[in-house]
């Protein structure tokens, strides 16, 4: 007769075999298709889309931003209303572009469109309806709020105007990214310069990421960009912006798409954001043992077994 499996082994197999599974990840497509705009500034600056539609158990709220402030000097009464002063980052206009995903429109974009003639100032042609670098100095921003702290994973584009670098920040401050005053949460105009909140009491660096290829065959992500943000950077606010150097920490290095080093140059990108994925991290169980730890008890219980089987006597025929 073989000897039966010990009480202490039978413990160590259940405490393995409770562990608790990983944390799946969720993947959506942004297009106007799966999102919904909300009411408040529908179609004009500082519109915002809920994704995606429906009532899921996590939303994220979109938003997009830029340095292009418009200009007070146009000469053009209409296009100055466009114009706001002061300093940072204005709230801009998040433009759905299809199967593309969306895009961004700055102030000084329509004031331009308007100027050149174009009776519809906000969905001006290529690439100022794009996250884009092209003027010189200028940064686009897309903001997620999700409803819940999540670690976003891979990004994903549906068009790019020839280069896609692209720098991702979580919000790692206390309470919610503010504005200038502040006091007031990131939803008007103002938001203060991102590179003063830099650092662990603000927006921290998750990484940039050269030459985004673009996907616009539904299911979108074909080509989506791994992050590399581990658990422990979990957010309910996340920036994806335009390659710049002073968000990457005054540097250009950057990661290509096999996860190697390479360099990023600004004033050159643009491109329509139309994917995401993120998980929600799953803490281990209370008491649950590490795996290191359970491996050395599985060989206690083991070797607990065999001084069992050695001691029983051995069964006559």
């Amino acid at each position: 007769m073989k000897p039966l499996l010990t009480t202490a082994v039978l413990a160590v197999l259940a405490a393995l075999g409770s562990a608790g599974p990983a944390a799946a990840q969720t993947a959506w497509n942004l297009s106007d298709a799966h999102c919904t705009q909300n009411a408040t500034a529908s179609g004009s600056f500082g519109n915002t889309w809920t994704c995606p539609s429906g009532t899921p158990a996590i939303s994220a709220t979109l938003s997009a931003w830029s340095s292009d402030r418009g200009s007070s000097s146009t000469g053009n009464t209409t296009a100055n209303t466009y114009f706001l002063s002061g300093s940072g980052y204005a709230s801009a206009f998040l433009s759905p572009q299809g199967t593309s995903g969306f895009g961004a429109v700055s102030r000084l974009e329509a004031q331009q469109a308007l100027i050149g003639g174009d009776s519809t100032p906000l969905t001006p042609g290529s690439p100022n309806h794009a996250f884009d670098s092209v003027s010189p100095g200028t940064i686009d921003l897309l903001l997620l709020n999700f409803s819940s702290s999540v670690v976003l994973s891979q990004i994903g584009i549906g068009w790019t105007g020839g280069d896609a670098d692209v720098t991702v920040l979580r919000w790692a401050g206390a309470g919610n990214p503010f504005l200038a005053d502040g006091t007031s949460t990131m939803s008007g105009d103002g938001q203060r310069n991102l590179s003063n909140t830099l650092g662990s009491t603000g927006w921290s660096l998750v990484g940039s990421y050269a030459n985004l290829t673009a996907d616009n065959t539904v299911p979108f992500g074909g080509t989506a960009r791994n992050t590399g943000a581990t658990d422990a950077m979990a957010s309910s606010w996340w920036l994806v912006s335009t390659f710049n150097t002073t968000l990457n920490g005054g540097g250009t290095a950057c990661l290509a798409a096999n996860g190697t080093a390479t360099t990023c140059g600004a004033g050159d990108d643009s491109f329509k954001f139309n994917y995401v994925a993120f998980r929600t991290p799953t803490p281990p169980p209370p008491g649950q043992v590490s795996e290191p730890a359970s491996l050395a008890l599985l060989g206690i219980a083991a070797l607990a077994w065999v001084a069992s089987s050695r001691r029983r006597p051995t069964a006559k025929a």
